[in-house]
């Protein structure tokens, strides 16, 4: 009796120590890793600066230098470069975007000035103010922010992109779970496929309610955000029928182990992705959620730019979990008709010699 219990509790104690591992190791001491920031200015002046930084810094940041402060302003608003520095702004230059509220200035402020976007990542820009509040600090002055891509009123937390992320591809890999529990080898791949289609759009729709009309916490062209949605559900879903194969009843736990435990930290969501271990960086761009969390982003803050490559990433998930699990079939089948065939065969027996 101790043993099948023990068998039966190793599944929990698993998902437990997969959840603490990983989730520990990766964002227990965020460092920066090549953070990009930029330098923005006359290259007499900027040169030297980007050279002592560059030298202080090591490889926790990229610094690079522009010419022109609207240069800088393209770069942060692009997502370029996570922050620029302007050492001498002109009064023009202090009046683009709107005031950092992350960052304590004086009413007016006549130092330098960061340009930064939240939008692009609230936990990002506080690392990437580090080393330029330092200077401002050794230098005896305030240092001015200007946010030119400012986070929504109704998500100053910048966590709405990353829990709706966390909702899709939850409805993505325990669908298709409950799915293969329930029918086994009884459902059909094409009936598979198209109750995961059906429920990934209804996924889709209540995710947009919650987080948009109901919440405001999401917001954006709602077509986009559905796509998003449902390619989210059938990417995750479809790569956990292919796991099924394999895995039978324990397909909860590599699927929650690459889809969340690992999918989370490397999306970026959460922490910056330039903070985390080379491992986890790794996989930034190859795991669902980070195409999830950065669709969702670019649709509330920068005008679905982009967007096109993360949709792609998710389709081609969805299509290589679908096409794997048709050639695991098919090859599993050939294979048992080929043992029934055999096993069907009568046994050959010697012809009786003929008396003479």
């Amino acid at each position: 009796m101790v043993r099948p219990i023990a068998r039966v509790l190793l599944f929990p104690f698993a998902m437990a120590v997969l959840l603490v591992g990983i989730y520990t190791a990766a964002m227990h001491a965020p460092t920066p890793h090549h953070l990009k920031v930029a330098v923005a200015g006359s290259p007499t002046q900027t040169g030297p600066l980007a050279a002592s930084l560059r030298k202080a810094l090591g490889d926790k940041y990229d610094v690079s230098t522009v010419a022109s402060t609207e240069q800088a302003r393209q770069l942060v608003a692009h997502r370029a470069v996570a922050a620029a520095y302007v050492p001498t702004p002109t009064p023009g230059d202090r009046d683009a975007g709107a005031p950092g509220t992350a960052f304590a200035q004086p009413p007016r402020p006549s130092g330098p000035l960061l340009y930064i976007a939240s939008a692009a990542g609230a936990v990002q820009v506080n690392l990437a103010a580090v080393p330029f509040e330092n200077v401002a600090v050794q230098q005896h002055q305030f240092l001015q922010v200007r946010d030119l891509v400012p986070l929504s009123t109704d998500d100053t937390s910048d966590t709405s992109t990353m829990y709706a992320a966390i909702g899709l591809t939850l409805a993505g890999y325990l669908s298709a779970v409950m799915l293969s529990t329930a029918f086994g080898t009884a459902l059909t791949r094409r009936r598979t496929v198209a109750a995961l289609a059906a429920f990934g759009a209804v996924a889709a729709i209540t995710v947009w309610l919650i987080t948009g009309p109901i919440l405001g916490a999401v917001h954006g062209f709602a077509p986009a955000i559905l796509i998003t949605g449902w390619l989210t559900v059938m990417a995750v879903g479809l790569a956990t029928v292919f796991l099924s194969r394999f895995c039978g009843r324990m397909t909860p736990l590599p699927a929650v182990g690459i889809f969340m435990f690992l999918g989370m930290p490397a999306s970026g969501a959460a922490l910056p992705i330039q903070s985390m271990p080379a491992p986890i960086r790794a996989l930034h761009d190859l795991l669902p959620m980070t195409s999830t969390t950065g669709s969702l982003r670019q649709i509330m803050y920068f005008d679905s730019d982009g967007i096109t490559r993360y949709w792609l990433a998710l389709g081609l998930w969805a299509i290589a979990g679908l096409a794997l699990t048709l050639a695991y079939d098919t090859l599993k089948a050939h294979r048992t008709s080929r043992r029934n065939n055999t096993t069907a065969q009568p046994r050959q027996t010697a012809e009786p010699v003929p008396s003479r």
